[in-house]
């Protein structure tokens, strides 16, 4: 082999083995997205909450399959639902967006806490969330404490509680509640932000307690980032109240509910079926007409009277202070002002249904807002991209409050100028095994689904860096050779 020949052969393998380097140092690295992932087509037409995705139009747009994740790894109770189908539309003045998920045990009658713990005569699942520790947990009461109260099984008792999980000691604040479970299973009633975050810090958190007649009602949620700059992630902090909250002796950095991105920001739109749900016969707060009941609502000062007697999702602003609810009655959360709200907890319309194990939920928006909601809700418009994330809760299986599963991360929607072409895809049914968390947490079943083909839910790019390499690798070794 002569010297020309030898210095082109290790030249070409110089420049492969830099280019490989090259591929290998960027192929992480994101290109500009050209399509979003959640496109809203331009129709003609309104929105049938009565029926939802019954309208004409739904047919001819495609589903999107989001995966979702558990948002508390490591709990039984959360991440049960593994996707979520979403399909987007505007007609020029609303945008409306279609879920649909697979639910094989839905959670009808089933009060929203918040709401029960203002309306004096809600009785029934729900009404409480109660926590179920992790197994080995085991407590005692310090009677040396004789100014705190505690009730084990029912008896009250002078004493604090102080709960070990191997070998970690946990006091509990006063007037906790608990019951032990024949299998020496502790259930922890009532669940303050800051106890939720004390016990899941401590490895006790083993996820929300459910049975056949104890359970919380299903939900979903839109978040709709609205800071200016682009969000890295979703997640929401575990904590107090509010931030520096001094809970029993413990300092919490966070609120609970607290957007975990400096400097972000989101409106949430939070459908649940046991309060904003328009079913007198399975959601409990339609069901006693508290929505129209002025004299309950004359205290928070936000009367739902409707001519459409439609359900609604309850608007919600974070940043990193707080979660407030974007009202003037804070029947959820803190109220985000305490004027000019007037009617924005119902300005988000929905309708929903249950249907061959599937939720179907419909939500309906203006695309503009109201001076006064503008802090705090999206103006949507089109030619303008929008970071959103999702979130399901199936309440019988155990999942509420922070407990749920959720988008790993934002995804991109758009309302785009052109009107539908493609007929939705057909789905492809297969039998999938899925967990069914009993009060035990142990149950597993197995039930036939419909699924769509996967898009992830993590950030989709569009990644042409090692073929653009890979042709340029070409025309070099090419060059090198023809000398």
């Amino acid at each position: 082999m002569n010297v020309k020949v030898r210095s082109k052969i290790t030249l070409s393998l110089i420049i492969i083995a830099v280019l490989l380097s090259i591929v290998l140092a960027i192929s992480n690295v994101p290109m500009a997205q050209t399509t979003p992932q959640i496109p809203a087509y331009n129709i003609v037409g309104s929105a049938d909450l009565s029926n939802p995705g019954s309208a004409n139009y739904w047919n001819q747009i495609p589903w999107i399959n989001i995966s979702l994740t558990a948002n508390i790894p490591m709990a039984p109770t959360s991440g049960l639902t593994h996707y979520l189908l979403v399909k987007a539309a505007w007609n020029g003045t609303w945008i409306f967006i279609l879920e649909k998920w697979y639910a094989p045990e839905p959670a009808f009658n089933a009060w929203s806490a918040a709401l029960a713990g203002v309306y004096p005569y809600a009785s029934g699942p729900g009404v409480n969330d109660i926590i179920e520790l992790t197994p080995g947990t085991t407590y005692t009461l310090e009677s040396n404490y004789t100014n705190y109260v505690s009730t084990i099984n029912g008896k009250e008792e002078t004493g604090r509680l102080v709960f070990n999980f191997s070998g970690i000691l946990l006091p509990a604040p006063n007037n906790t509640q608990i019951s032990v479970l024949q299998n020496g299973t502790i259930l922890y009633y009532g669940s303050l932000r800051g106890i939720e975050d004390l016990l899941y810090n401590d490895g006790m958190f083993y996820g929300y307690y459910t049975n056949s007649s104890w359970y919380y009602p299903d939900r979903t949620a839109i978040m709709w980032y609205v800071a200016n700059n682009v969000p890295t992630k979703d997640d929401m902090n575990l904590g107090g109240e509010q931030p520096g909250e001094v809970f029993d002796g413990f300092t919490f950095k966070y609120a609970g509910g607290s957007l975990a991105q400096q400097g972000g920001a989101a409106n949430i739109w939070m459908w649940l079926s046991g309060a904003t749900w328009n079913n007198a016969t399975y959601d409990p707060a339609f069901k006693a007409n508290i929505w129209e009941n002025l004299t309950f609502l004359n205290s928070t000062s936000i009367p739902y009277t409707d001519p459409g007697n439609h359900g609604f999702a309850v608007p919600l602003y974070t940043n990193n202070t707080n979660l407030y609810e974007v009202d003037t009655g804070g029947i959820w959360y803190t109220p985000v002002r305490s004027s000019g709200l007037n009617g924005s907890l119902f300005f988000i319309w929905t309708g929903a249904k249950y249907q061959d194990g599937y939720w179907y939920v419909e939500f309906a928006r203006p695309l503009a807002v109201p001076p006064d909601y503008e802090p705090f809700m999206p103006n949507i418009t089109a030619g303008k991209v929008y970071y959103v994330a999702f979130a399901v809760w199936q309440g019988r299986l155990g999942e509420t409050l922070f407990d749920k599963s959720i988008t790993s991360n934002f995804l991109t929607l758009e309302l785009l100028t052109t009107a539908p072409t493609t007929t939705s895809l057909p789905p492809v049914t297969n039998t999938t095994t899925s967990s069914l968390v009993t009060s035990t947490l142990t149950s597993v079943s197995t039930a036939t689904s419909t699924e769509y083909p996967s898009v992830s839910s993590a950030t989709i790019y569009v990644t042409v860096i090692g073929v653009v390499i890979a042709l340029v690798a070409l025309v070099v070794l090419y060059a090198v050779f023809r000398r």
